[in-house]
């Protein structure tokens, strides 16, 4: 009978002891990726919209600019009058963040097209992302834009774009006899859900 109340007890120090041994394993695990996330957070390159209209002359005159891929080189589609031709208007961005990025591609209608040289932004520096008329716009409609950014260990992060569709008012392009569309970029998101690892 002692016998069997010592095992008892010993198996019950045991489990107890394998208990505790998970909790304080669960523990450590839950503070790694805790470590991690605040790490990755830290060194994640915020970025926001900015407009042209509230930016001084001298903060205007000292905005980098990076081109997307230029194909009009590229004979353009066959286009009818119904055909829509979208321009890409001032997309100018400013790195809020203490930590530098790199442009990696503009993704529209999960197209990706990637930045010829991978540019880097530093932290508080504005860049403009610029477009001319280029084939690669020629949609039916423009669903989604997102911007993809490294952070300085080369985490991928992908942040949608917000825009709007307007009409274009400028100059019509001598070679099109097609409705011609501006996208006009209204802000960016940079939260945690746009992170690809």
């Amino acid at each position: 009978m002692e016998t069997a109340s010592n095992i008892i007890s010993i198996l019950s120090s045991i489990i107890g002891g394998l208990f505790t041994f998970g909790g304080v394993w669960l523990t450590i695990k839950h503070e790694q990726k805790k470590e991690r996330r605040n790490y990755l957070e830290s060194i994640k390159p915020y970025l926001v919209v900015q407009h042209l209209v509230d930016l001084s002359k001298a903060e205007i005159q000292s905005i980098k600019t990076l081109s997307i891929p230029n194909d009009s080189t590229a004979p353009l589609p066959s286009l009818t009058r119904a055909s829509v031709v979208y321009h890409w208007e001032n997309l100018v961005l400013t790195n809020v963040s203490n930590s530098a990025g790199i442009f990696a591609y503009v993704k529209i209608n999960n197209s990706p097209y990637a930045f010829s040289t991978k540019s880097p932004i530093k932290p508080f520096e504005t860049f403009q992302i610029i477009g001319n008329l280029v084939s690669i716009f020629i949609f039916s409609s423009i669903e989604s834009i997102s911007l993809g950014v490294y952070d300085s260990n080369f985490n991928l992060y992908e942040y949608p774009l917000h825009f709007r569709i307007e009409e274009y008012t400028g100059d019509p392009h001598p070679k099109l006899s097609c409705k011609e569309k501006v996208i006009k970029f209204d802000a960016i998101d940079c939260q945690p859900h746009a992170m690809k690892n």
